[in-house]
């Protein structure tokens, strides 16, 4: 079994957006993306609008799925804990 994990951004304004953790291709998280006016050669991830640009590297996102602080009340990894379960229940068929 092989699992894919990608962080897509979308930008719905030059200073807001978000960022979507996806497992094979199915959305399993999203969050809130920092977008920040940039400083000379600082170092930014996603699309650079006019010198506005996140700030936050794409593994932050992914941890934050697999290990929120708060899993028990917002189950952000739920999604993903269910592909294993699958994955475990059609090998042992």
């Amino acid at each position: 079994m092989k699992y894919i994990i990608e962080v897509k951004r979308r930008r719905s304004s030059v200073t807001q957006g978000s960022a979507h953790v996806l497992v094979n291709g199915i959305e399993v998280a999203d969050f809130y993306d920092e977008i920040k006016l940039l400083k000379k050669g600082e170092h930014y991830y996603g699309e650079n609008i006019d010198g506005w640009a996140s700030v936050t590297p794409n593994e932050s996102f992914i941890k934050g799925m697999l290990f929120h602080p708060f899993e028990e009340h917002y189950h952000m990894s739920e999604k993903f804990r269910k592909m294993l379960d699958d994955a475990i229940e059609e090998t042992n068929r």
